[in-house]
């Protein structure tokens, strides 16, 4: 929000804002608010800022005046596929 005045008399200007919250890898969180910005706008940012930080951000999290929340992953810190998660042999085997 933004402080404008008119004919002499201050008030609030109600102008729409998305906020973007980059979480680095050990948790703590840096703010960037964004105004007269679209969320596809606001996506590309983030997105773009994941990629300069180069692996700084583990994810940035986009919420908008309406309380929505909507996180984009940082690829290079993805979850590992079921592929990468699969366990060889049969370790479920009964031992008795």
């Amino acid at each position: 929000m933004g402080i404008y005045s008119w004919e002499g008399e201050i008030g609030m200007d109600n102008e729409p804002t998305i906020t973007l919250h980059y979480v680095q890898k050990d948790g703590q969180r840096e703010r960037t608010k964004l105004t007269h910005h679209t969320m596809a706008e606001a996506r590309q940012v983030a997105k773009a800022v994941l990629h300069v930080g180069h692996g700084l951000y583990t994810e940035v999290d986009i919420c908008s005046d309406d309380r929505s929340v909507e996180t984009i992953q940082n690829p290079t810190h993805a979850c590992p596929s079921w592929d990468d998660l699969s366990i060889k042999g049969n370790h479920l085997a009964h031992r008795g």
